[in-house]
């Protein structure tokens, strides 16, 4: 949307042609209205929230949107003994690649048994899931920032036109 936004509304052919229809651009200079500059805004700012979320975010919290879905879907896999062992490094180590918080619990397994019930796995699968999913603070303000600045951006050119149209309707002959 902001490369479409920036093509259609600073390009000069596109202005040059709408200051030749008078229907779009009455003034001698022609330029886009505080609408559509405040689509184009809001639409950068919600791309923006959109890449920052799609890099930062862990690959784990972007394919589960829950700990019960990412329960469902792994217990079998970390089922089993190597697989286990692999899943409490992870939760020691708080991310997927590097050390979130020194008071992650003790999810502790003794090595040598070999079948490990997949109801057992709730805790330690849903503590990786809650720490993937609380990691990077300051890049989930940035993400929201962004969304909430885009939202409103594209509210205000949404709540004048809504008032446009209700004052342009016409309350005493509308027949519904």
């Amino acid at each position: 949307m902001p490369l479409v936004g920036y093509l259609l509304l600073f390009n000069a052919e596109i202005v040059k042609y709408l200051s030749l229809h008078t229907d779009f651009c009455r003034a001698a200079n022609c330029a886009p209205s505080l609408r559509l500059l405040l689509l184009y805004l809001g639409a950068c700012s919600i791309a923006i929230g959109a890449a920052l979320y799609g890099l930062r975010c862990p690959s784990l919290i972007k394919k589960y949107d829950s700990a019960a879905a990412f329960f469902d879907a792994e217990k079998a896999y970390f089922s089993q003994p190597r697989n286990h062992d692999y899943l409490l490094k992870l939760i020691k180590l708080g991310t997927e690649t590097e050390p979130l918080a020194n008071d992650a619990p003790e999810f502790s397994y003794d090595g040598a048994r070999r079948d490990i019930d997949p109801n057992s796995l709730a805790d330690p699968m849903g503590e990786l899931y809650r720490l993937l999913n609380v990691s990077h603070p300051k890049s989930r303000r940035a993400v929201l920032l962004s969304y909430s600045l885009g939202i409103l951006l594209l509210l205000v050119p949404s709540v004048m036109t809504f008032g446009q149209v209700l004052a342009a309707f016409n309350w005493g002959r509308s027949a519904l």
